[in-house]
């Protein structure tokens, strides 16, 4: 402590929780892991709201999403850390209290090399005073490291991603030109570069903050850091985890942070399957021509359910398909821009909800076996088991032969070079060629003559 530093007196009841911390510390642990073990699936339900009702840029929410699921696996893999060292703990503490004077070496009878071994071995008492720092230290550091990658997000949120979504919105801009792009670059990389010298100095323990002449240009940089990254919260956690353990294992571990968060913004993303990232299986693959996606039926998945389109099964023997297609805000303008929804509104005088599926009707394009089946009657309707927003429409599929067949939903040409999705189904067919619904079987006439014995008198 510093000679400026005023005296402050520690409180009865300050003392008596330190002594105590570990009670508050596996309560708060257990309460914690119970959340964050069910955080990645609703961040990803999250995810797929946003992206089709609230936000158009689904690069955006992706980024956002993907920073909190690795905040949280951090936060979650310390914790585990801390119960898994708190439980040795409170071993210790029991087999001390056990076994006051510990280890009984009389008893081993060992020769004096394999003594010597257990003479070094620390008394039990040692022990536990240690364990008491490494559990309250990750306990700590667990929160440190959720609420660093909390900060760095916000950070470029607001210095990077708020200014240029604005800059965009302002002067409306569709494609930069030259000027505007080099511009917008220059501004990026000054933002990425002050955010990576705050990062060195982070990483070397406030290398920087040792030199007087160097730390009067860097002050205003580090006061931006810590106003838009919280480092007030973790930042006394932080100096005291710096000056009480060895500098070059602080700052090995903060740099193997950094690169693992940096390896997990490109493994933990948005993924159809669990555990892909790590598959060594390589003749296979996740391609739209050449798999068969379960989110695209309804009998086949009730969790992760495809945001472009649905059909019923993958195995069609009725004779007719239900093609359910999610509405999605980033495709709203592309609607309106297709069949001039502002214009029609203005001529037409109709409701709004004619115009509306007016419009449905000319973006979207179906295709049965690469064969356009022309202009589909389309009906809004909101799906209660996806909880999704769509159009559904209903072909006729009574004529089409048995087999393997595909339905492919399109946007127009001139705006989408590729579809939307490509779900393939096999056609089942019976009695000859085409499918007859099974009829109810009539109830024989002596069936009241068998359930009499059995009827009440």
């Amino acid at each position: 402590m510093s000679k400026n530093s005023p005296q402050i007196e520690k409180p009865a009841w300050l003392d008596e929780l330190q002594q105590k911390s570990w009670e508050p510390e596996i309560l708060l642990s257990g309460i914690v892991l119970y959340g964050m073990f069910q955080a990645p699936d609703l961040l990803d339900r999250f995810y797929q709201f946003a992206t089709l009702n609230l936000y158009d840029n689904s690069s955006d929410i992706e980024n956002l999403v993907t920073i909190l699921k690795i905040a949280f696996y951090w936060l979650t893999f310390g914790l585990i850390l801390h119960l898994i060292s708190r439980g040795i703990w409170v071993g210790m503490v029991g087999l001390s209290f056990t076994f006051p004077k510990g280890i009984n070496k009389e008893k081993l009878k060992l020769s004096p090399t394999f003594e010597k071994v257990i003479d070094k071995t620390p008394p039990i008492e040692k022990i536990i005073i240690n364990l008491e720092k490494i559990c309250s230290s990750l306990f700590s550091i667990s929160f440190m490291l959720f609420m660093m990658m909390i900060g760095a997000y916000f950070y470029f949120l607001i210095m990077l991603v708020v200014p240029i979504l604005t800059f965009v919105w302002l002067f409306d801009i569709d494609d930069f030109t030259y000027t505007q792009g080099i511009s917008v670059g220059v501004y990026a990389l000054t933002i990425l570069g002050i955010g990576f010298v705050s990062l060195i100095d982070f990483i070397t323990l406030g290398f920087l903050k040792r030199f007087k002449w160097l730390s009067k240009i860097y002050y205003p940089v580090y006061w931006l850091m810590s106003t838009l990254t919280f480092s007030r919260v973790y930042r006394p956690i932080y100096y005291t985890i710096v000056t009480n353990f060895g500098k070059w294992k602080i700052a090995l571990f903060l740099a193997a942070f950094i690169m693992i968060s940096f390896f997990g913004l490109d493994k933990v993303g948005q993924r159809s399957i669990p555990g892909e990232e790590f598959t060594r299986i390589e003749l296979w693959s996740n391609s739209q021509n050449v798999s068969n996606f379960s989110g695209y039926y309804d009998d086949q998945n009730d969790d992760f359910h495809s945001v472009q389109a649905q059909i019923q099964s993958d195995i069609i023997s009725e004779n007719t398909v239900r093609l359910f297609v999610v509405m999605k805000l980033g495709l709203e303008d592309s609607i309106r821009k297709n069949c001039q929804y502002d214009t029609l509104r203005k001529q037409l005088d109709t409701a709004s909800f004619y115009v509306k599926n007016m419009c449905v009707k000319q973006f979207y394009q179906v295709l049965l076996d690469d064969e356009n089946l022309g202009e589909q009657e389309w009906l809004f309707h909101y799906k209660q088991k996806t909880k999704q927003r769509g159009i559904m429409t209903y072909l006729d599929i009574s004529d089409l032969e048995k087999g393997l067949h595909q339905i492919t939903v399109k946007g127009p040409e001139s705006m989408y070079r590729g579809s939307f999705a490509k779900i393939p189904f096999y056609r089942e067919l019976s009695n000859d060629g085409y499918y007859v619904p099974p009829t109810p079987k009539e109830e024989e006439k002596d069936s009241y003559l068998k359930l009499k014995g059995v009827l009440p008198k």
